[in-house]
């Protein structure tokens, strides 16, 4: 392949899959900034393929009986706050446990930078 064609080839990543528009945009990444954000990248549809499989999840899960008597059924979930509990979610997303930008905040707290409040 030739330089060119690696260039090319590269440029159509960029615009693809990182959200460049233009050539002048690609000229200014360095080698180290597009690994990162191909990285980047690639974990953002991981998510996305996460939150496919997890949605695919809670429709089967949300229709999910239970047998109450003979042939009798009812739902699992009555009441949606029983599928979801919403402010305990709130309350997890608050939280400073498990956060992955934790690392993040720290990191620049140590550096004298943002993320000081």
């Amino acid at each position: 392949m030739t330089v060119e064609e690696q260039y090319r080839e590269a440029a159509i990543c960029c615009m693809r899959f990182l959200g460049i528009r233009t050539l002048a945009e690609v000229d200014r990444i360095t080698i180290p900034e597009y690994k990162i954000m191909l990285e980047a990248a690639k974990l953002r549809n991981v998510d996305l393929d996460y939150r496919n499989h997890l949605q695919a999840f809670l429709n089967f899960s949300v229709q999910a009986q239970k047998k109450v008597g003979k042939n009798k059924t009812q739902p699992v979930y009555r009441r949606f706050n029983k599928f979801y509990d919403y402010e305990e979610e709130i309350k997890k997303a608050r939280s400073k446990k498990k956060n992955p930008l934790y690392g993040v905040i720290n990191f620049l707290r140590s550096k004298g930078g943002e993320g000081n409040g």
